[in-house]
């Protein structure tokens, strides 16, 4: 019996290790609502996929909020309500606890949850493997790395900017990259700045961008856009990608 739980053991830190292995590429692969059904079969390809013409639900937008007096008043920083951080429309960025209660208070958690979750997962035999926690964002989110099995994006207002950065390029990257603002680095930060490479996908309402783990992504409003945009984050884990953060 120990013998065994030791080979099941080995056998869990080895996929623990495959999982963390990085892209060495990036390709875009695109697919259309009417065609969903085949997600399971592109995920195994580990690349970011756009999935355009999702119906979305009238939620969190900055109208609807407007609504909700309760979450407008919230206080996201020291001395600031979200209604003024809306107001604001620059600065700095919602800490990730804040958004996630954003989310459940928008009811866009539970969407996420009866719509599009099942989507996600290989197989619906297996979902009680997997979880997630979802975010909703006002105008920008800085550089962070996916660690997720999967993470989804989708503006539900506006238009976003998303740059797509291979995990290689961090070097070039400044010693404190999370939480800056790509589009804001300068030679002053960090002087190999022209050496990264990168993807930028615009999304407008109605797209949803699902990314595999170990990318580096920046999630800004598109000035062409027209508005201030908001976006709605949902990260889904196994156990292996829980672990492998």
């Amino acid at each position: 019996m120990f013998e065994y739980l030791i080979i099941v053991l080995v056998l869990f830190f080895i996929a623990v290790l495959f999982y963390k292995q990085a892209n060495e590429h990036i390709e875009i692969l695109q697919l259309t609502s009417e065609r969903i059904s085949e997600l399971p079969t592109l995920l195994h390809e580990k690349s970011p996929i756009v999935i355009s013409n999702f119906h979305i639900p009238h939620l969190g937008n900055e109208m609807e909020m407007l609504k909700r007096p309760h979450i407008l008043q919230a206080t996201v920083l020291p001395g600031v309500q979200l209604k003024a951080f809306i107001q604001a429309n620059k600065g700095a960025q919602l800490k990730q606890e804040t958004a996630e209660w954003i989310s459940k208070e928008s009811g866009l958690d539970v969407w996420f949850n009866q719509q599009l979750f099942h989507h996600l997962l290989p197989s619906p035999f297996t979902q009680f493997f997997y979880s997630f926690k979802t975010s909703l964002w006002p105008h920008k989110k800085g550089l962070f790395k996916t660690t997720a099995y999967q993470t989804v994006i989708m503006p539900t207002q506006g238009k976003a900017s998303v740059s797509i950065i291979l995990l290689k390029m961090m070097p070039f990257l400044p010693v404190v990259w999370a939480g800056r603002e790509f589009s804001s680095l300068t030679v002053n930060d960090t002087p190999l700045i022209n050496q990264i490479q990168f993807v930028e996908i615009k999304l407008r309402k109605g797209n949803l961008l699902i990314l595999p783990a170990h990318l580096i992504i920046d999630i800004a409003t598109d000035v062409e856009g027209g508005e201030p945009c908001w976006f709605f984050m949902a990260e889904v884990n196994h156990p292996i990608s829980r672990l492998a953060k």
